[in-house]
């Protein structure tokens, strides 16, 4: 099988009006990061170094606040509310910035996590490199990843932090703007992919929330939904409100959301998540104040699930192929989990949008999205391809983002 972007250069000149071929895209204009930044091979001795940032004496803060900050816990006897105390009071306290040292992180594909929460770095003083401007640009960077040799010290000293815009530090000057290594080592919004001007656009719109959402499995792994926000602590959705209505109807797409498979939010545990009305969970993870985390597989299953009822509510049978004629990207990213937005948003740039979950007569898989004009699509996983016919080409989500970087 052919790599997925031999076929999507294909399939965009197959399809009228998508415009000019991708490779033509940004022939004149890739940008090459700047030189004067920080070099990922050569590590920290490329990055010049900080004393211009008036940096005074490095201050030994602690890996988690004072004493004197944490709450009192004198009058508790269980210890499971003290560390729910202590807990909290970390999570207030990173909302403005903890000092901690890169070894004190643990460290995950996309970012790292303290103590159950996804953090960014930031106020990195590389105290080996000389160049002063670029130690303090340096300084100034929020990092979502480690992007250069100066990250991978464990005794390097760091900020940590999860609200950028209150994020703060000893000589810091203005709020830390996001490293352009980092957003292209994690493809933030396929960064990788884009001209010049529009990975400026991405790094000025650049939202921790939307990358830790992203990698939500990955920083919060498990077979439940969970919800995190900063300034909180991780909570698994069930034990919010947990006597709580187990169905309902959402007031944001009107689905009758069944029971018995933890897809309703109702509005007692909703208020949590920053809602105020009663939602299926893949309305409430796009409504959420916060990082709602939804299992892979019971997501999508709620997406089928919630266009097949889509689909028989209507008030004259309609096959899929007629529902969705007039297909939007738009409408897409609203039926599917946000795990599937990346790809989404890659694919818009260059091709229609799709049919959604279409199904193959005499077959049990479904391609969750496909193009059946030109009979390709991709799927959830290797398995569901085993279960569709011939003569189509499928992929899998996670190849398809592979080959498109």
């Amino acid at each position: 099988m052919g790599r997925w972007s031999r076929h999507l250069e294909a399939l965009t000149q197959a399809i009228s009006g998508m415009g000019t071929p991708p490779d033509a895209r940004h022939s004149d204009d890739d940008i090459l990061l700047t030189e004067d930044a920080v070099d990922l091979e050569n590590g920290p001795e490329s990055v010049s170094s900080p004393e211009s940032i008036n940096s005074p004496e490095p201050i030994n803060s602690p890996a988690e606040p004072e004493a004197d900050e944490l709450p009192d816990t004198e009058d508790l006897t269980d210890p499971s509310e003290i560390l729910d105390a202590r807990g909290d009071a970390i999570a207030e306290a990173l909302v403005k910035g903890m000092e901690v040292t890169l070894g004190d992180l643990d460290q995950t594909e996309h970012g790292w996590m303290y103590r159950g929460h996804p953090v960014m770095v930031y106020a990195v003083d590389v105290a080996a490199v000389e160049d002063q401007q670029i130690r303090g640009e340096f300084f100034h960077r929020v990092h979502l990843a480690s992007c250069c040799g100066a990250l991978e010290d464990p005794q390097q000293v760091v900020w940590i932090g999860t609200a950028r815009e209150a994020l703060a530090a000893p000589a810091l000057t203005a709020t830390p703007h996001p490293c352009e290594y980092c957003l292209a080592k994690v493809n933030h919004r396929g960064f990788r992919g884009l001209g010049p001007r529009d990975r400026n656009r991405v790094a000025a719109a650049f939202s921790f929330h939307w990358h830790v959402s992203q990698y939500a499995q990955e920083f919060f792994p498990g077979d439940e939904a969970n919800f995190w926000a900063p300034g909180k602590v991780v909570q698994a959705l069930q034990q919010i409100a947990p006597e709580s209505a187990e169905s309902g109807t959402c007031g944001f797409c009107e689905w009758q959301v069944p029971a018995g498979q933890h897809w309703f939010v109702p509005v007692e545990r909703g208020m949590a998540l920053g809602l105020s009305i009663d939602a299926c969970v893949l309305c409430a993870q796009q409504q959420a104040m916060g990082v709602l985390t939804l299992p892979g597989n019971s997501a999508l299953e709620a997406s089928h699930a919630r266009r097949s009822a889509q689909i028989e509510s209507s008030h004259s049978p309609v096959q899929e192929s007629d529902a969705e004629s007039n297909r939007e990207w738009s409408w897409v990213r609203r039926q599917l989990p946000l795990s599937w937005h990346p790809l989404c948003e890659q694919l818009e740039r260059k091709l229609s949008a799709p049919v959604l979950f279409h199904r193959f007569a005499g077959y049990e898989g479904v391609a969750v999205l496909a193009w059946p004009e030109h009979r390709r699509g991709i799927v959830a996983s290797e398995e569901d391809r085993a279960q569709l016919p011939e003569g189509w080409d499928f992929w899998t989500m996670r190849s398809v983002l592979g080959s498109l970087g």
